[in-house]
């Protein structure tokens, strides 16, 4: 299992699970990050700054540290 941490820019992957406290994942489903969902890395910000997302056509800057808490498995296709 890879976290959304270890995709490059470019790179996309399939929500797994999200390893955070309740409170925590209720505000990323909140903004569309589910399990299952389609997740693509836009960009990562230099000096662990944020990660620019995109979940089906919403972009999206989530921490470094929440990236690190997001498991991924391949993108089908």
């Amino acid at each position: 299992m890879t976290t959304l941490l270890e995709l490059a820019e470019g790179q996309s992957g399939i929500i797994h699970k999200l390893n955070m406290d309740r409170l925590l994942i209720q505000r990323l489903n909140a903004m569309g990050l589910r399990r299952g969902k389609k997740i693509t890395v836009l960009r990562k910000a230099q000096f662990k700054g944020p990660f620019h997302i995109m979940i089906d056509t919403t972009e999206l800057m989530i921490r470094e540290h929440e990236a690190s808490l997001i498991n991924i498995t391949s993108a089908a296709g």
